[in-house]
């Protein structure tokens, strides 16, 4: 066997042969991997380019479907041209103040200035603005639309520095865009009251800039790192104002703090320990004191030669290195403890907007209304309607104060009025996705200025838009069967419009919000920089430290708006509904002597202003309606609306001290007074100073106590809000718990909710009565995916096209 194998096996592989052999099957074995191996690798590259033209046909498909899916419908119109024939709500139109002015600069006894050359001792316009008509007639015209339309107007503020006595007139141009002549609205209003505008302004701190660097510049640079002027990137700054009203000071001149900064981001977070007093009277600007390191000098002199003897503490205060950690910069920091890289949620309007805006007129569902901005006291709403019905004919913003405590004087005096510095011109630039929706319709201002002949408009001043508040509107869950098995809700869609002032350091976002259910909202939210004070251990009770040389104050916030309420016609009353207790015998217990006390509401009708007057106690509660004796419902109950306030604040000064006059309307949280055509606003541009004899006196409005039965009634409104600063209000003070607001809710007012006819409800039900098993029916779910883009937000193109939209160039 063996043999017979070693033959075969030497028969068919001779030895020698088969040495001979071996090289060549090696070879052909490696030719054969590396043919194997080129068919991989090119089987491996052909794969990669088919998934490769696999992916870009994919994404090709995808980009086309993409771009297959149009907009989403914009919905309803909007137009924001500026109309040839405004209507008597509408701003000041571009035709009609050049119109005024070339009618204006043409009356030789007003001797106007033109802006290139105005001065303190010229006569110039300051401001000028829609000047409604008489109520009547507007009235009148708008109801029946028959007769002629009242003629448009402007009130007028001239100062006239050029005369022996100067003086400030309010005067009232008619008929626009054509004027024909004016009539004094207001004369011999003490030129002292004046605000202090860009000529004032300019000479004033050009004046103590160089004094002050002329005569202490070494002391700043020693104090707090930096100077006036050739300063390079450690500038100082006079910055800040704080007005001392010859009611506070005792003398009979114009007198104003000046607060200086270290010129960085934000410079109100960083004041230096230095403040002059100016006497603005006087067109030299003298400065009648200075303010230095807790210690009041008469002169920079007598200061700079106590600071050279070395009598004094110095703490030198080193100027702040700008960076994008600064904590008073507000630069995006501590990502490290950011949660998510994920973008916030938006909302969208699957179907457009359900709005329409026609120049300054407004409608939404049920509710149409007129809009405009007031340059002296801000947002005004007219003619407010509810299915055709007027409930409000004005809704008006009218002052907005805020009172400081502090040990320092540029504290310690400072009350401010925001209408002395125009609270109009302050809202601009609202930036879409962020103040607003990007959803938002965004509409432009426009006022006339001292320092332009022709109309300034600023752009994104207004944003209208509507949104779902994540709230329901209403909404009830009846799950046990023994109660009858159904589901009702409504989800609630609200129209805001919204402007946001930025006065300096803060910032007031307002809002007026529309409710389906025929309810109305005014509200007010405050956020922005706080007015920071350099830090004194001895101040304690006026403020707390807040970073390491600056405290934070104490402050009060106070807002005031005019509800002129119009609730089944112009002729109303004003009622409260009053609870208290009331004590009645326990019939069902055996103690004969046993009582029940429980809640009672009393009607008080209030016959005169004085009654109407209305300062909170949470000890008398009650209701505040508004109706018409001659309407009532079928249960002979008076179609009303109810005023609430959410607001209230107790102004805690004593009547009649320092600038609590200027003020009255704060004393109360509601006062209702019959409407006059002389008290159309209850604050003034004049407040700062006036306090000693108020140009518009509030408590003149109550004091003659008029029967208010049965007539045009208006409501008064103040709100507020006490704030004691802590770090977390840096940088900037956050919106949460800093919102005010008031109600006008519907009250009697409709048989039933009048949103049951929305199309937002959702019902859900069994599809036999009270019998889950037979299925359930839906009501009211949009059931059709959204087959369309909502609009992108292009504001970042926009505004690096335009930086004007944001920014003063």
């Amino acid at each position: 066997m063996l043999g017979s194998d070693m033959d075969n096996n030497h028969e068919s592989v001779p030895l020698d042969e088969s040495k001979e052999n071996k090289p060549n099957n090696r070879n052909k074995k490696q030719r054969g991997r590396r043919t194997i191996g080129r068919l991989h690798i090119l089987l491996i590259v052909m794969g990669i380019i088919i998934l490769m033209l696999l992916i870009v046909i994919v994404v090709l498909v995808f980009v086309r479907k993409k771009e297959k899916i149009p907009l989403c419908s914009s919905g309803q119109s909007v137009d924001l041209s500026e109309p040839d024939n405004p209507s008597i709500f509408h701003d000041l139109t571009s035709k009609e103040v050049k119109g005024m002015m070339e009618f204006l600069y043409k009356q030789k006894e007003l001797n106007l200035t033109r802006p290139a050359k105005i001065k303190v001792k010229t006569s110039y316009i300051f401001t000028a603005e829609l000047h409604l008509p008489e109520k009547a007639d507007a009235v009148s015209y708008l109801d029946s639309r028959a007769g002629q339309k009242p003629p448009r107007q402007a009130r007028v503020i001239i100062f006239r520095g050029d005369l022996i006595v100067p003086k400030i007139m309010e005067i009232v141009v008619t008929p626009l865009p054509n004027p024909t002549h004016y009539t004094i609205w207001k004369d011999n209003i003490p030129f002292q009251y004046r605000p202090v505008t860009g000529p004032d302004y300019d000479n004033a701190v050009k004046s103590i800039t160089k004094e002050t660097d002329q005569k202490a510049r070494q002391l700043l640079r020693e104090s707090f790192g930096g100077t006036l002027t050739n300063c390079s990137e450690a500038c100082l700054a006079f910055k800040f104002m704080t007005p001392v009203s010859s009611a506070v000071s005792g003398r009979n001149r114009r007198l104003y703090w000046f607060w200086m900064y270290q010129f960085v981001e934000f410079y109100i977070l960083h004041p230096v320990d230095f403040a002059v007093l100016v006497d603005m009277d006087d067109i030299r600007y003298s400065i009648e004191k200075v303010w230095f390191n807790k210690h009041a000098f008469d002169t920079i002199d007598s200061l700079v030669i106590q600071y050279s003897k070395n009598t004094m503490q110095k703490k030198p205060l080193l100027f702040p290195y700008m960076s994008d950690t600064l904590f008073s910069k507000l630069n995006r920091r501590d990502t490290e403890f950011s949660e998510t890289s994920q973008r916030p949620p938006i909302s969208i309007e699957p179907d457009g907007r359900r709005y329409s805006v026609k120049g300054q007129h407004v409608k939404y569902m049920n509710w149409e209304f007129d809009f405009r901005m007031s340059s002296t006291r801000g947002p005004q709403l007219n003619d407010i309607r509810f299915r055709n019905n007027r409930i409000v004919y004005e809704l008006a913003l009218q002052e907005i104060s805020v009172f400081y405590s502090g040990y320092k004087p540029t504290q310690m005096f400072a009350n401010y009025f925001d209408t002395t510095a125009l609270i109009g011109p302050q809202d601009k630039g609202l930036v879409p996705g962020v103040d607003c929706p990007s959803h938002a319709t965004f509409m432009p201002a426009s006022h006339v200025l001292e320092s332009s002949e022709k109309i300034v408009t600023f752009k994104n001043a207004f944003c209208v838009f509507e949104i779902n508040t994540g709230m329901p509107l209403r909404r009830h869950h009846s799950f046990a069967s023994f109660r009858g098995s159904f589901y009702e809700g409504m989800s609630n869609a609200v129209l805001i419009l919204r402007s946001i002032l930025t006065i300096v350091n803060y910032d007031y976002i307002l809002d007026f919000i529309f409710y389906q259910t025929g309810a109305l909202e005014v509200k007010v939210v405050s956020t922005g920089y706080i007015l920071a004070t350099p830090l004194t251990v001895n101040a304690a009770s006026f403020g707390t430290q807040i970073n390491d040389n600056i405290s934070g104050n104490l402050h009060h916030h106070m807002f005031s708006y005019k509800v002129d309420l119009d609730i089944e016609g112009s002729q109303n009353r004003y009622r409260t509904l009053d609870i208290s207790t009331t004590v009645s015998a326990n019939h069902f217990n055996p103690d004969p002597t046993a009582n029940i006390v429980q809640n009672q509401f009393i009607v008080s009708e209030k016959k005169t202003e004085s009654e109407a007057a209305y300062k909170f106690n949470f000890d008398t509660p009650k209701y505040h309606l508004f109706y018409s004796n001659l309407k009532s419902n079928k249960f002979g109950e008076p179609r009303s609306y109810r005023l609430l306030s959410r607001g209230m604040s107790k102004q805690l000064l004593p009547e009649g001290k320092g600038n609590e006059p200027a003020m009255p309307w704060m004393r109360y949280q509601i006062a209702v007074t019959k409407r006059k055509e002389n008290e159309r606003i209850c604050s003034s541009i004049y407040s700062g100073l006036d306090a000693k004899s108020p140009v518009v006196n509030f408590d003149h409005f109550l004091k003659d106590n008029e029967n208010i039965l049965d007539q045009d009634l208006v409501a008064w409104v103040s709100m507020g809000v006490q704030h004691i600063p802590h770090t977390e209000d840096l940088p900037v003070t956050h919106t949460p718990g800093m919102d005010l607001s008031f109600f006008l809710l519907p009250y009697n007012y409709f048989p039933e909710d009048p949103a049951m006819g929305s199309r937002d409800s959702v019902r859900i039900e069994p599809n036999i009565y009270n019998n889950p098993d037979s299925g359930v029916k839906v009501t009211g779910f949009d059931k059709e995916d959204l087959q369309c883009k909502p609009p992108v937000n292009d504001y970042q193109q926009v505004v690096e096209a335009d930086p004007g939209i944001l920014f003063e160039k």
